[in-house]
């Protein structure tokens, strides 16, 4: 087998605000020295093992909220990491809460975000955007940026959109006629459920929220009806190990319910989540699957061939 790195590979699950880590804001830092977040506030945050310090992580980026221009170093910079273990394909989410309300000033961020993106492709990783709502906000709190969510996918500016977040008292059905609108304009649609609620998170999602994937999808191998319904309609499952053993949703690595994705074969993909939180790589997602579980070169190959066809963005740039 080709050496991990070296294996392509397709992420689907990543999270803007969660990437920055303080070796890569010590580099920026060092061509920017007023950049606002420093290497020093990361101290005492890691390694974050449970639930609790998942949330307080975000104590680092709290600051910098709302702000857009603070995250484009971090996202250049995972842009680079990226490439480097051959990711050829990329989607990030961006909070929406990022994204201006007004649907022109909307553009112009992202459209020079896509600028400053495209110059470091080089002509080996695709990089594209997923608008992400968070579940603890109202219709009427959401309804506003709806209008500019859907002038940046008619341009092209995103792929696609996701709901993330607390899924315990914020369930998807009230959400259902915005997602029916994204839905009829052709977006992909991503949700995260059963993460670290039931089943009932993932169905409701499913009954209500249109998804194409849905991310993390932990608690759905606990219902046989609900997982055999994820199976006839081949829903893509974005897996995100790390991630679940950090938070809480798995108690380890042994018990992750991607060796049953596996064995079922299941449309599934393995992503990094929050690798500034989590402090892995996909790389590093690789070698648990290998180590642990058995994974070899056509396993990767398969979920190579998964992720790329679940992705949004239906042009390709440099994959053949």
């Amino acid at each position: 087998m080709p050496s991990l790195p070296a294996i392509p590979k397709v992420e689907l699950h990543c999270h803007l605000e969660g990437i920055a880590d303080p070796a890569m804001v010590r580099n920026i830092r060092q061509n920017d020295p007023s950049y606002p977040i420093l290497p020093e506030d990361f101290e005492g945050l890691y390694p974050v093992e449970t639930f609790d310090g998942f949330i307080e992580w975000w104590r680092v980026v709290q600051p910098v909220w709302g702000q857009f221009s603070p995250f484009i170093p971090l996202l250049l910079s995972y842009v680079g990491r990226a490439r480097e273990e051959s990711v050829c394909y990329l989607e990030i989410m961006i909070s929406s809460s990022l994204i201006p309300r007004d649907p022109g000033q909307a553009a112009e961020t992202m459209g020079s975000l896509r600028r400053l993106v495209d110059e470091v492709e080089s002509e080996s990783i695709q990089v594209e955007f997923i608008a992400c709502i968070p579940r603890h906000r109202s219709l009427e709190e959401i309804k506003p940026q709806a209008t500019a969510i859907h002038h940046l996918f008619e341009n092209g500016l995103i792929a696609g959109v996701s709901l993330a977040g607390l899924e315990q008292d914020y369930p998807v059905k009230p959400l259902s006629r915005l997602f029916a609108s994204f839905n009829e304009a052709g977006m992909g649609i991503e949700i995260h459920a059963g993460e670290w609620c039931g089943p009932e998170s993932v169905r409701d999602a499913l009954d209500h929220g249109f998804p194409d994937r849905i991310g993390h999808g932990v608690s759905l191998f606990q219902d046989p009806d609900l997982l055999d319904v994820v199976l006839k309609r081949e829903i893509h499952v974005e897996m995100c190990p790390s991630s679940n053993i950090k938070t809480g949703s798995v108690a380890r690595i042994e018990d992750h319910p991607v060796a049953r994705a596996r064995e079922l074969g299941m449309n599934f993909s393995i992503n990094t989540d929050d690798p500034g939180i989590f402090e892995n790589s996909m790389t590093f997602e690789f070698e648990q699957l290998e180590r642990v579980f058995g994974f070899t070169a056509d396993d990767f190959r398969k979920i190579y061939d998964n992720s790329l066809a679940a992705r949004f963005k239906a042009d390709l740039k440099y994959i053949s």
